[in-house]
């Protein structure tokens, strides 16, 4: 049986919302279970979808649009 992706239980707005709040990209990792790498790829994702050039204007953006607190 395949292994599930943890990261599908955690919504994009959550992972800004650990960004914002200063948590580094290793430490979301860890937190969530998953490869650094595959964390990296669905940030670039996020930023991807969410027109950003990077993390802090990622959060800016997420913080604007109110999707985080």
């Amino acid at each position: 049986m395949a292994k599930e992706n943890p990261l599908k239980k955690v919504t994009d707005a959550e992972i800004v919302q650990m960004l914002s709040e200063g948590i580094i990209g290793s430490e979301i990792a860890s937190k969530l279970g998953v490869n650094l790498r595959t964390l990296e790829a669905r940030l670039t994702r996020i930023r991807d979808k969410a027109l950003a050039k990077n993390a802090p204007h990622l959060v800016g953006n997420y913080f604007r649009k109110q999707l985080i607190k």
